[in-house]
Order: C-alpha cells, then structure tokens, then sequence
C-alpha cells in the first residue's frame, strides 16, 4: 500500500511543478521576449522486476526556444532597421530636392525667363534688375537645399554617435549577463529569465548592426559584427568609438580587449550601415552634385559676360561668385546695378543683345554631373530622378523585409511566445491530474485503513 501512495505522491509533486510552470507562463504572456516553459517528465522505474514502478519525476523545467529561429530573427530585424533607417533620410531628401519652393530647376527656370524678357530691349533697368533678382533667387535655391542637406547630414552624425552609445551599453549588458548565466550555471540554478533577457539585448543590438551570435558550452554568448570583429566574448565587451577626421567626416574603431581596430563602416548592415550607406550613396552625392550644378552657372555666366560690356561700356563683370567651402553661401551674386550688366558685345551699343543671347543658350549648354555630360537645365531633373529612384527602391526592400521580419517573429512565437488557449487546456489538464493523483493518496490510505482494521 505505501509503493501506492508513494506513486500518488509523486504525481502530486509532478502535477504542483507542472501548473506553477503554466502559471509562470501566463503570467508572463505580455512579457517581451519570454520563452515559455514546459516540464519534462520521466517515469521512475521499480526496485525489482515484478515492481509495477515508482511514479513520475519531474527531470527539468525546459525553456522553449530555438536558436535557428532566434538567429533568423536576429537577420530579419538588421535588414528591416537597415531599409527603414535609410528612408527616413530618402523620404526627407527627396520631398526636399522635388519641392517647387526649393527647387534648382524652378529657379533657372526663371533666370532664363527673366533673360530671354530682356532679349528685345537689354538696355531697360527695369528688365536687368528682375535678372539680378532672379539670379540672387536662383542662388538661394542653391544655397538652401546646400545648407538643407547638410543639416540632414548633421543630424545623422549625432544619430551615428547615439547608436554607437546604445551598441557599446548592450553589449556591456551582455557581457554582465554572461558573467551571471555563467556562474548560476554551474551551481545549478535556473538562468530562464536571465536567457531571456540576453536574447532581448540580442534582439535590440541586431536593430543596429549586423551580429553573429554563437553560444559556447559554458552557457555565454559570443557575439561579434558580420565582418567578424568581436563586440563580446564572453564576459569581455568591445567599445565602439566615433571621431571626426580633418575633412569634418567620421570615423569609426572598435576598442576590445585593450586593442583598437579601425572599422570599415561599409557593410556593417542594421541602422548604423544604413547610415553610412545614406549618407555615402544619397547625402553626400546629392550634395556633390549641386556644388558641381552651381560651380557650372557661375562659371559659364560669369564668361560669358566677361566677353561683354555694360550700359556704360566698361567690361563685363561677373555675375556670381561660387565658395565650395561655404556651407550656407556657396552661391552669391556679386554687388552690381542694373546698368553693370554686360549684356552688349561691343561698348556704346546698349540695344546690343548678342551676350545676352548667348547667355540663353546656356540653357541647353552641357555639364558634368554625376559622371555624366548633361544639359543645364536637365543636370537638376537627373539628381531628383536618381533620389526618387533610389527612395522608391528602398520602400520596396522595405517592404520585402517587413514581411520577413513579422514571418520570422510569428515562427518564434509558434515555439516560444505564450499561447492563452494552449496553457488554459495545460491548466485543466495539470488540475485534473492533481486531484486524481489525490484520489490514489486517499485510495492508499483507505486500503491501508481497511487492513489494521482486520487486527
């Protein structure tokens, strides 16, 4: 009769572990990142060989998670922030550069409008002086976006500095978590919510950079960037470090282990290599490109009224002046009057309008943009050409890795997120196994009752 109650008892105990690990898993159903757990029951075997056997036991609580899912949705989470960092800038890049109010080919537009007005009577003030205003509004669509641009490139320098402050404090957590697994581990102890937590940390580094993760036996995690430079190691983290070379540009190292490597951003991959990319393959070049827009007005205006003479025939002056290194003012127009204008081509004549024509025909005059040879006035529509196509490009890689991104967050939580429905079937399941296990306890005790009693 005791190997009976023996036997209940020990389904008691097994049922009381099984409906604490259902409780902690619906307690924890709107936790991030929990990893529900399932007990692993074994059946005790008898003493002897006619034993009918010695109940159940529970052999470990297991933490459902799998590391290949975990990993794909590591993957999916850098290429998702990756697109997603890179739009934001596109977005802004491309309502900036295609609106009406900013645009360069409005204003030269309007510069010509403004020339060709004048072609029938260039010796009128009142036409000359709507050329210097047209002119000095050309230059400040210039300047504007110029100065635009690099305001968006400001903001991703601290944004770059941000993200490599968050990269270095996740990786010291880490490294700290790996320590504590460590140690719990070898005494024993349950490390369920510090795994937990980890993979969390894991999850939220993969946003910014591109990881490799690898897991050695002693329970720690070693994790390194795609390129293969450690970021932890154990219970070792590197550091990230941003400064700025003499060009105003930054630069990038990896501190580990008292050693400082020099880190090739391209390639990094998450919300840090798409700022890179951005700011290397839209920003920069967009800006490249007006500077060489503007350094070919001023230039091709300015020679051709060096040609010229004014209404008082003294020799042309030039009309703009272009300062690469300026960034707010790298187009200006010179200080002039009406009259400065040298839109003659022989001193006295002021009805002379052969500069001024010429100056018109600049319109379709070829530039070098982009490593192309283009028409002025086509040079701007190219550069909103190959933002919008770059913009509408990075939505659908987006969009394609969104996807991707939820399909690899669904198939985690098939195996690890907390289903209601399937734990409430546990809940009666585990109950009801309880109280029959109680009723083999009173059946023992009954029978055992039942036999002093025959004494």
């Amino acid at each position: 009769m005791s190997i009976l109650g023996q036997i209940g008892y020990s389904g008691v105990r097994a049922s009381q572990i099984a409906l604490s690990a259902t409780g902690q898993n619906i307690a924890n159903v709107n936790t991030p990142g929990f990893s529900r757990l399932t007990p692993d029951l074994k059946s005790l075997g008898g003493q002897t060989s006619v034993s009918i056997g010695g109940g159940v036991q529970v052999s470990s609580i297991r933490r459902l998670s799998n590391d290949f899912q975990n990993q794909q949705l590591w993957r999916a989470t850098t290429d998702k922030s990756y697109f997603n960092t890179n739009q934001q800038y596109l977005t802004a890049l491309e309502g900036l550069i295609d609106s009406e109010g900013s645009s360069v080919s409005v204003g030269l537009d309007n510069f010509f409008a403004a020339l060709s007005e004048a072609s029938s009577t260039p010796e009128s003030i009142a036409l000359r002086q709507q050329i210097i205003g047209e002119a000095k509004q050309l230059a400040q669509r210039f300047n504007g976006l110029n100065s635009n641009i690099g305001t968006q490139l400001n903001a991703l320098q601290g944004q770059r500095v941000a993200m490599t402050s968050e990269i270095n404090g996740l990786s010291g957590n880490i490294a700290e978590l790996n320590a504590q697994i460590r140690e719990m581990e070898s005494s024993g102890r349950d490390t369920s919510a510090l795994r937990d937590y980890r993979e969390n940390l894991v999850k939220d580094l993969s946003q910014y950079v591109g990881i490799r993760v690898q897991e050695s036996s002693d329970g720690t995690l070693s994790v390194s960037l795609a390129n293969g430079q450690p970021l932890v190691a154990g219970v070792t983290a590197g550091q990230l470090k941003v400064d700025a070379n003499l060009a105003g540009e930054q630069q990038m190292t990896l501190v580990f282990a008292k050693t400082t490597f020099p880190l090739n951003q391209q390639g990094l991959g998450g919300s840090l290599g798409g700022l890179y990319d951005t700011e290397y393959g839209a920003l920069r070049p967009a800006q490249k490109d007006l500077h060489d827009m503007a350094s070919a007005v001023a230039k091709m205006v300015n020679d051709i009224l060096s040609g010229g003479f004014d209404l008082n025939g003294n020799p042309g002056q030039p009309l703009f002046a272009y300062t690469p290194g300026s960034t707010s003012g790298m187009l200006s127009v010179n200080a002039m009057g009406a009259s400065e204008l040298a839109l003659s081509s022989a001193p006295g004549e002021v009805g002379n309008n052969k500069v001024l024509l010429s100056l018109l025909e600049l319109k379709s005059a070829g530039i070098q943009v982009a490593g192309n040879t283009v028409p002025l006035n086509d040079a701007y529509a190219g550069l909103v050409g190959r933002v919008a196509s770059a913009s509408r490009q990075n939505q659908a890689d987006l969009g394609a890795t969104t996807t991707v991104a939820a399909q690899a967050q669904a198939q985690r939580d098939s195996v690890s997120a907390v289903n209601l429905d399937e734990e409430a079937v546990n809940l009666m399941a585990y109950e009801q196994a309880y109280q029959a296990n109680m009723k083999v306890i009173s059946t023992s005790n009954d029978l055992f009752n039942a036999v002093l009693a025959m004494f």
